[in-house]
């Protein structure tokens, strides 16, 4: 009886604000490591987050975030002075650190890819309404008068 409790989608165990807990501490975290310039823990939290959003993406929108296996990396490309959004994947960002050389040469492009993917992840989150309102949110008003 108690199990049937957790076979439907209307249990009263229902983990979904928690879960939106959780991925609103995963972007605070990468917040926190890009305010270091930390690309290690900033890229950790980056992928968290991914995986946290990933079961709410359609194919395009996961390949946009970990890059196309298909597509042949161009370092000349992806290290000159113009960035295009799209270069900004896992894939890319991977290929760069673990490269020795290229990780240090390449910091600030790695520092760029990495705020990009940031903001995309974030964009993607909004749409598919896994953003937790601030308290500062328009529809908390009533509450501070």
């Amino acid at each position: 009886m108690v199990g049937d409790l957790f076979k439907t989608e209307e249990s009263i165990f229902n983990m979904a604000v928690e879960y939106l807990k959780e991925f609103n501490n995963s972007l605070k975290m990468c917040k926190f490591y890009s305010s270091k310039n930390d690309v290690d823990g900033w890229l950790n939290w980056l992928r968290t987050t991914y995986r946290e959003l990933s079961i709410k993406l359609q194919p395009d929108e996961i390949k946009s975030l970990a890059g196309d296996p298909k597509k042949k990396i161009n370092i000349e490309t992806l290290t000159d002075n113009i960035i295009e959004e799209e270069e900004a994947n896992f894939r890319n960002i991977n290929f760069l650190m673990n490269n020795p050389r290229t990780r240090i040469k390449n910091k600030r492009v790695i520092l760029y890819l990495l705020d990009a993917l940031e903001i995309k992840i974030r964009k993607l989150a909004q749409k598919k309404g896994m953003l937790l309102p601030s308290k500062e949110d328009a529809m908390f008003a009533i509450t501070r008068r």
